[in-house]
């Protein structure tokens, strides 16, 4: 099982962007299918409801699901953490 979390949210940058954008957890089998995500969006404060920014919140129970799974299972589990505003692009293990 792999573990991908996927940041891009706009540091302080000194306009309205700031703290705004996303996070992105998606969970792969050994095969590479993926088989459960949560995501959580910052955008406009109106907008910061389940049925809009927070919506894939809903999947957070599917990921632990998966996760709880993997570790009953006995499997390897890896993670990956991409900062998508770094400097240069590339995943950082964590």
């Amino acid at each position: 099982m792999k573990i991908v979390e996927t940041h891009d949210i706009h540091e302080n940058d000194g306009y309205e962007d700031s703290g705004k954008g996303s996070l992105t957890i998606k969970v792969y089998n050994s095969e590479g299918d993926k088989v459960a995500s949560a995501w959580v969006a910052a955008g406009e404060p109106e907008d910061a409801v389940f049925f809009r920014d927070l919506y894939g919140a809903y999947g957070i129970i599917d990921v632990v699901k998966a996760a709880y799974q993997a570790g009953k299972d006995g499997e390897d589990v890896e993670f990956e953490f991409i900062d998508e505003q770094a400097p240069e692009p590339s995943p950082i293990a964590r």
